[in-house]
């Protein structure tokens, strides 16, 4: 049997969620990046056309970047969104045909093509971006090869043409091959953290959750609990004798034992119980919204169960199980207090002859 409670309130965070928070954040922080290339560009384009005389498309392209400008203080007053990489990503789509119909200054306007392609891979991920790039250059070959597209006024030779497609094509592709094996990595990682974090929250032999993941679900219940002023019963139940079961029977049959009392706590709780090994041959069952007198009566029915074991076995092995009940409520002042009022009552049950359960 195990006594002493670790007090500490830990903190337990969820690794997986927290990658997917990353990975929000650093798309968000690429579309920061792509507005700040793109009012750049388009404030150079600008003041190179005021420089050239050309004032309308100066102010269009000074008009766009204010656009972009607004834009980017717009997304840093509203916080990290799953919408900011949709609404960055269309922006710059209605720059970069704009560039493409006008030409931009001199002709350069195609150049910023260069910079769409790695931007809108890293804005949605290899597969969705690779899908946009393609509808993108699609709509793009259409655009220069078409005779007379209405609204191209700027002026490419078929070569140029040609050969801006090829590199449009080529880009997409390889810019797409190394995000996916990024992703590819990501995901390797992602499933060996997940199976760390199963492999951490688990106890080997039985199945059940251990001490640690108890200890995450008391928080967890703890914390919903403040707000919903619910309350939720603990039992902390010690197999009878099991010292003499495994001098008796060996180690081996006792781990047995482990294994069935294990599936019977299992199969006679709730699937949003916490069924777990506290610890040797003790147990631990926590049970949401439920009370001080439904917990005793879900203890005595698994003591129950437990005792039905002993005919399982050839021959036939005394089993048996002694709980101490105890409810957790708001104003419960920590777990820990919660935790050793169930296992004083264990110790009762214990002292009381075993095979029996301790709510009061």
């Amino acid at each position: 049997m195990t006594s002493g409670y670790d007090h500490q309130n830990l903190a337990f965070r969820d690794p997986i969620e927290e990658a997917h928070q990353l990975e929000l954040r650093r798309r968000v922080q690429a579309s920061g990046y792509m507005l700040i290339f793109a009012m750049a560009i388009t404030g150079a384009m600008a003041l190179i056309a005021l420089t050239g005389g050309d004032i309308w498309q100066a102010s269009a392209l000074f008009g766009v970047g204010g656009v972009i400008l607004a834009a980017y203080i717009t997304i840093n007053l509203i916080g990290p969104s799953r919408m900011t990489p949709v609404l960055v990503g269309i922006l710059l789509l209605v720059l970069y045909f704009y560039l493409l119909l006008s030409g931009g200054v001199n002709n350069t306007g195609l150049m910023w093509a260069v910079m769409l392609v790695p931007g809108f891979i890293n804005l949605y991920g290899y597969k969705r971006g690779t899908g946009t790039l393609i509808a993108v250059g699609s709509a793009t070959a259409l655009i220069l090869f078409y005779p007379d597209f209405p609204g191209l006024t700027a002026e490419y030779d078929t070569a140029y043409r040609a050969r801006f497609i090829a590199v449009f094509g080529a880009l997409t592709a390889l810019t797409a091959l190394l995000d996916s094996s990024r992703h590819q990595t990501q995901q390797l990682l992602q499933r060996l953290t997940q199976e760390l974090e199963s492999r951490a929250s688990t106890d080997a032999l039985t199945g059940l959750a251990n001490r640690r993941e108890a200890y995450r679900a008391i928080n967890e219940l703890e914390r919903r609990n403040r707000h919903l002023e619910g309350r939720y019963a603990v039992l902390i139940g010690d197999l009878d004798n099991f010292k003499r079961i495994n001098d008796t029977y060996g180690h081996a049959f006792g781990d047995r034992v482990l294994q069935d009392v294990a599936q019977v706590l299992r199969d006679n709780t709730r699937a949003d119980d916490i069924v777990a090994r506290w610890g040797g041959e003790e147990f631990l069952v926590l049970l949401p919204n439920t009370d001080l007198h439904g917990g005793g009566i879900l203890a005595e029915k698994l003591r129950d169960k437990v005792e039905a074991l002993s005919g399982k076995y050839d021959p036939p092995v005394t089993i048996s199980i002694s709980f101490g009940v105890a409810e957790g409520d708001p104003t419960c002042a920590t777990h820990g207090q919660l935790l050793a009022e169930a296992d004083a009552r264990m110790y009762r049950a214990k002292d009381a002859g075993r095979n029996k359960v301790m709510a009061v």
